[in-house]
């Protein structure tokens, strides 16, 4: 009966091993996918950082002078008016449904408004492009 019970704890001690063998691989994974995890992050917070440079350079003040005076004919620009400000009480009230219904019928999608698509946004590469 002795040698049951030391054969018994024999495979149970080969299998104790063995599993606590997997769990040490398994935490080395899990610690190389966090630390490629932080890799991530930290190139994302460097990237997001260059971008807050770039455009706090493209958006100063002197600069967008520069360049609204370099382009005034193409852009017929002038300055803002008193009589341009409004209030809210200039802003017209939302029409009611029956009256969108009356409206474009490509715009109506169940008694709501559908929002046309908007054009896509151009690749943050584009953007900068040609600009000083």
């Amino acid at each position: 009966m002795t040698r049951l019970v030391n054969i018994l704890l024999v495979c149970l001690m080969v299998l104790g091993a063995a599993a606590v063998y997997d769990m040490k691989y398994e935490a080395e994974a899990a610690a190389e996918r966090v630390a490629g995890l932080e890799r991530q992050v930290a190139a994302e917070q460097e990237r997001i950082s260059m971008l807050r440079a770039t455009w706090s350079a493209l958006t100063q003040p002197r600069r967008m002078q520069d360049l609204v005076e370099r382009h005034a004919p193409d852009l017929n620009l002038a300055p803002m008016e008193l009589t341009q400000l409004g209030t809210i009480a200039d802003v017209p009230e939302k029409k009611p449904e029956e009256e969108l219904l009356a409206g474009d019928k490509d715009e109506i999608v169940t008694g709501s408004v559908k929002a046309k698509p908007a054009a896509p946004a151009p690749e943050p590469e584009d953007v900068y492009e040609g600009v000083e």
